[in-house]
Formats: C-alpha cells, structure tokens, sequence
C-alpha cells in the first residue's frame, strides 16, 4: 500500500473498528469519526482547492480501505453496508462503466438521476483506489475520459479534477521526501501529465503546496523548499 497513506489508512481502521463494534451507527457519526481521527494524526482528506464536504467526500476511504485493504464482505455487515451505500453505488458505476456500459444509463440505472456530484464522486472513488494501489491508473484514466467524452457540459470540471490529480501525486512524492527539489517536481509533474494523457492540464504550485501541506501534514520549510513560496 502506498506508504504517503500509512496514517490515512490507520484512521479509516479506527473509524471501521467504531462502526463494526456498534459504537458508531450513522453516517454523520462516522464522517465526524473520520474527522477527529484525521485531526489526532495531524493530516487531512483528499482535496484540492474545494474544502466543501470534504469528510463526507473522504468515506470513500473508508470504503475502500474496508472492501479491499482488510477484506470485508458489506453484505455481512449490515450497518457498514448501509453507512457505505453511497460508496457502493459509486462502485457499481464504475464496474459497468468499464464494461462498456454508457456512463450516463449507468448513473441512470444506479441512482435514478443525473446529478454532476455522482459523476465526480464515482470519479473520487476509483481515485482513492488507484492511490491506495488497489486500482490500476489506467483504469482511472479511461473512466475521466469516458465521462468527460459524454458530459462536456462539465468540461471545467473535469479539467479541475485531473490537475488535481497530478498535483495529488506528485505532493505524495513531497510527502515521502522522494522529491528533494523543484527541478525533481517539475519533471514528476510533467512525467505524469504525460502519462495520463494531460499534457496542458499541469497544475499550478500553489495547489501541490496546498495538497502537501493539507492531506499529508508535510512541514512547511519541506514544502517551501520543493515548491516555493506560494504567491
């Protein structure tokens, strides 16, 4: 699993541990969880700029870590199926998509409507997969552009997710102490431009800084000196 997570992962135990024990019973108890076991280990959720519903946003970890870090079977555990179930049908969306279904009758067909949150939130999910190591990028990237293809309206949105996307890993790296210097991002930042085919979506520094700063608690003099002074 991808050590830049360690102590993401370790919350979302927590809060699945609280949820299997009956100590916590809704949703809104499980994000408020999620939130003070982030906040006790010094880091936050996935973001990018938007700091709305970001703890809500993050159960998609807890879904995942759940599903595929420990193995756990939803249908065997009612509650946690139920607190999930957003997850669940963003997961459903995702495995029809790639099976060749078209995303809008997939999102149709899941939740009885259209609605661009459902389309960003499936996209965040398999994101949270791909970082975890549990999905591979590729998959990623042709479910962005099959949704992008079929919802243009939404084009500067998904134009926002992919840049952060980028600057999500590449603020991993900074995280790690992987990379040490600005020339060292800025061909990381390139180099996966390219590799998922978003070559004119690079992110701005302010945005890796901030994600470094926010989602992985990496000090300040560390993001300083690989980003620079955000302006």
């Amino acid at each position: 699993m991808n050590r830049a997570y360690r102590l993401h992962v370790d919350a979302c135990n927590e809060v699945l541990s609280l949820i299997l024990s009956g100590s916590v019973s809704t949703r809104t108890d499980a994000v408020n969880s999620l939130s003070q076991a982030y906040a006790k280990r010094g880091i936050g959720p996935i973001r990018g700029w938007s700091s709305k519903n970001l703890y809500d946003k993050e159960m998609a970890m807890v879904y995942v870590v759940g599903k595929y870090g420990l193995g756990l079977e939803l249908a065997e555990h009612p509650q946690l199926e139920k607190i999930l179930s957003a997850e669940v049908s963003y997961e459903e969306i995702y495995r029809r998509v790639m099976s060749g279904v078209k995303p809008s009758e997939a999102i149709q067909a899941i939740t009885g409507s259209l609605e661009k949150n459902t389309i960003f939130r499936v996209l965040r999910l398999v994101l949270t997969a791909v970082v975890l190591g549990f999905e591979e990028e590729e998959n990623l990237v042709k479910l962005y552009w099959s949704l992008a293809e079929e919802f243009k309206q939404y084009k500067r949105g998904f134009f926002t997710f992919m840049r952060f996307y980028v600057a999500l890993r590449v603020a991993e790296k900074i995280a790690l102490r992987e990379v040490k210097n600005r020339n060292e991002k800025e061909a990381l930042k390139l180099a996966i431009c390219m590799k998922v085919g978003a070559k004119n979506m690079a992110p701005p520094d302010e945005l890796i800084a901030l994600i470094s700063r926010e989602v992985f608690g990496a000090p300040k003099k560390l993001v300083q000196r690989v980003v620079g002074e955000a302006k």
